[in-house]
């Protein structure tokens, strides 16, 4: 049997699998098969590393992926690369996943993780409230309930002054 150039990154791919280095191993296998002039092998192996590469984990992926479709592509492959990529951030987009993806990027960069502005006003009065480490509630003025071996006395309700008295005869 002949010595084939990807053997090599056939066999390590399976080591690497679902790892850190699994996308990088994707990329240089990728340029291996671009290399041998094995466009559409190289495509596959991009679509096959996109489901473990988190767009905002991992834009050196994206980006070699986004160069390689401009160059070598059509408008067609360049709008299933695109689909892909939102399927992708949709399949990586829940909170814990978010906070994770801000950390390790934060790691990366050597720079302390910072929560992500919020989206909208009430998310901005929940991320306000948790920052708070006072208690959760209001105290009450008045207890609704007498204190103990003491009778309720009957308070006087007082009316609104501006309330309109309407009878049933006048509708």
């Amino acid at each position: 049997m002949a010595y084939q150039p990807r053997d090599p990154y056939t066999n390590v791919h399976w080591r690497f699998y679902q790892t850190s280095k699994h996308a990088e191993m994707c990329l240089r296998f990728a340029a291996l098969e671009r290399k041998l002039g094995e466009i559409d092998r190289a495509r596959a192996i991009y679509a096959h590393a996109s489901q473990f590469c988190d767009p905002r984990v991992n834009p050196k992926f994206w980006a070699e992926w986004n160069s390689f479709e401009i160059e070598t592509g059509s408008e067609d492959t360049f709008r299933e690369m695109l689909r892909i990529k939102r399927s992708v951030q949709a399949q990586f987009n829940t909170e814990a996943s978010y906070l994770a993806a801000q950390t390790l990027s934060a790691k990366q960069n050597g720079a302390p993780a910072e929560p992500a502005p919020p989206a909208d006003a009430m998310a901005a009065a929940e991320q306000q409230a948790s920052a708070t480490k006072g208690p959760a509630f209001v105290a009450a003025k008045k207890t609704a309930l007498p204190p103990e071996g003491t009778e309720a006395q009957p308070t006087q309700q007082e009316g609104n002054v501006d309330e309109i008295q309407i009878e049933d005869e006048d509708l």
